[in-house]
């Protein structure tokens, strides 16, 4: 179940505002930005990409919103284009110069990173992968060679398997 895709059916300017993104293009990019003293990285996600394309929905953290947005909005082009990225998988076509890799996020991470999502599907579950970016040599947050910065903006909201 989702919420109306009706913009007249709200009043409130920030949910006109994210039900318009999902009518106009398909998803909608929210940033969560820490304020001062909060310790922790930023994170941005989509909304959208499951319930128009039948697509897990998108979680990426640790850059500045607006290369996160950025690249979810590449995810969601090559969505609307056809492309599925799959858990753990490469892409070598989100990132210039660098791959990514995508796993699927656990359900008890949805309400610490995903609150429009939940209110835009109104229950969970709903497909959500997290995007992983690499450090420059290549090594992904898991990786005990990781770069410490790169390891500590990415936290591991996967499914242990």
């Amino acid at each position: 179940m989702t919420r109306s895709l009706s913009e007249e059916d709200y009043t409130d300017p920030a949910e006109r505002k994210f039900i318009s993104d999902i009518n106009r293009v398909g998803w909608n990019v929210t940033n969560v930005l820490k304020v001062s003293g909060e310790t922790g990285p930023d994170w941005s996600f989509s909304c959208g990409l499951y319930h128009t394309f039948h697509h897990p929905e998108v979680v990426i953290f640790g850059l500045h919103s607006d290369n996160s947005t950025r690249i979810i909005n590449t995810i969601g082009k090559e969505v609307s284009g056809g492309a599925k990225f799959e858990p753990r998988a490469e892409s070598n076509s989100i990132l210039e110069g660098y791959p990514c890799t995508f796993r699927e996020v656990a359900i008890h991470n949805y309400h610490d990173y995903l609150g429009w999502t939940i209110w835009f599907y109104e229950q969970v579950p709903f497909p959500v992968l997290q995007c992983f970016w690499p450090d420059k040599g290549g090594f992904y947050p898991w990786d005990a060679r990781c770069n410490a910065f790169v390891s500590e903006s990415q936290p591991l909201l996967f499914k242990s398997s």
